[in-house]
């Protein structure tokens, strides 16, 4: 009798040890994942931000409107979860904004026309929701792709394309 109850104790010893130990590695594991997905946003977030900043040293942009450029950013998570379509959608919708600011920053410097780039972001900060909570994943997923379009400046390439033919018409 005392030998089962010896027994008894020790596989209950060893089988509480082997749940703690299963229990303590799900723990870090799902803290690693964390921690992934947290570095992951934050290295979108830092080039969003960094772009959004340099658009106010231009002066491009008015501070109310680097605010609100800003949101787009700091409210993604607020009304979703952090799960990793959520931040696969993030790296893409941030990623792309940021290209395409990015990209219209360098035809600034390079067309030095900051009036037209104000307008162009002030159009788009103009159709931004107002509200927290209207930043939900409807305008991230369906709103923003499309607005984000508006913060293209015309190129120059209208005019180059009736500089080519006048090129070709004089090889002729």
């Amino acid at each position: 009798m005392g030998f089962v109850v010896f027994l008894t104790t020790v596989l209950l010893i060893v089988l509480l040890t082997t749940f703690l130990v299963i229990d303590n590695n799900r723990k870090k594991a799902l803290a690693l994942e964390k921690q992934q997905q947290s570095e992951r946003i934050d290295v979108v977030s830092s080039r969003y931000s960094k772009i959004v900043q340099s658009y106010g040293k231009s002066r491009i942009v008015k501070p109310k409107d680097i605010s609100g450029l800003s949101q787009i950013n700091n409210n993604y998570f607020v009304m979703q979860r952090k799960t990793d379509e959520t931040i696969t959608h993030y790296e893409q919708v941030i990623g792309n904004l940021t290209d395409l600011l990015e990209n219209e920053l360098l035809k600034f410097e390079s067309a030095d026309d900051k009036l037209t780039l104000s307008k162009q972001i002030y159009a788009f900060v103009e159709q931004l929701p107002t509200s927290g909570h209207q930043f939900n994943s409807d305008f991230y997923w369906h709103q923003l792709p499309s607005l984000s379009q508006q913060v293209i400046t015309p190129t120059l390439a209208s005019t180059d394309e009736n500089v080519e033919p006048e090129l070709h018409e004089e090889n002729a």
